[in-house]
């Protein structure tokens, strides 16, 4: 895995090619520590998560390594989950760019991240039930994504599905032809916005959704009255009367 830094843009890189980016423990492992150094960093605005090469975004977990090893197997699973957990809580939006195939694990990754951009030529497959296996952590993601039953058709079936149909369903945001291009715009979209109402308000949803509806209502009403004490929406509210772009205070 390796990290760069672009102005206030950071990547993380499945540098595993050869492996078609494969998940073993130390990868999971270095990513996890990578999104714990750059949390509380002011000045990244957003975040990038995607693979080397142009052939895999991700194939899942590296089952070459963890044969012949239970326990292994058990705690590289702890890590993966933490790892997604990691991701949807992190406080800047972190964006999937899916450079090629997406498979078992690697659904993970870009159902963890807020926003997904992939190339014309991604396929996302989840091939587990073909080994004897379940996508056990993905589903957690999946199935609010696109219900339980498109889910399970996809589980059972696994049936791989191209870049459009991924973007019908809601896998991902966009489909690129020239996938650079693409999540650079992606990318300065996300910066033109206020930190402090995307920080604020992506917690906000991920609170109401583990709520019943009405509590989830309340919820939201109150994360509302706190975002609208914020600098950046004060800011927000002169600049619109004043016919101006607003200066963001929150870094």
């Amino acid at each position: 895995m390796t990290w760069t830094r672009e102005g206030a843009v950071g990547t993380f890189t499945l540098d595993r090619p050869a492996a078609r980016n494969a998940l073993d423990l130390a990868t999971i492992e270095a990513l996890s520590a990578a999104l714990d150094a750059n949390a509380a960093d002011p000045t990244l605005r957003v975040v990038v998560i995607t693979g080397s090469g142009s052939k895999a975004f991700c194939a899942g977990a590296d089952l070459a390594g963890l044969a012949g090893n239970p326990e292994g197997r058990r705690r590289a699973g702890r890590r993966y989950a933490e790892l997604l957990a990691r991701i949807l809580e992190f406080p800047r939006p972190v964006v999937a760019r899916v450079n090629g195939a997406c498979m078992a694990g690697g659904w993970g990754l870009l159902l963890a991240c807020d926003l997904a951009i992939c190339t014309e030529t991604a396929t996302f497959q989840l091939p587990e039930v073909n080994v004897g296996m379940w996508p056990m952590m993905v589903g957690a993601l999946l199935v609010p994504i696109v219900g339980r039953r498109v889910a399970l058709d996809l589980a059972i079936t696994a049936r791989k599905l191209d870049a459009a149909e991924a973007l019908r369903l809601g896998l991902v945001n966009r489909v690129a032809a020239d996938l650079d291009a693409g999540t650079a715009e992606l990318v300065a979209s996300l910066q033109k916005v206020s930190p402090s109402a995307l920080r604020l308000g992506r917690r906000a949803w991920a609170e109401a959704a583990e709520q019943p509806l009405g509590a989830g209502l309340t919820l939201l009403a109150e994360r509302l009255g706190d975002l609208m004490e914020t600098e950046d929406a004060a800011e927000g509210f002169v600049a619109f009367l004043e016919k101006r772009p607003p200066v963001w205070k929150d870094r």
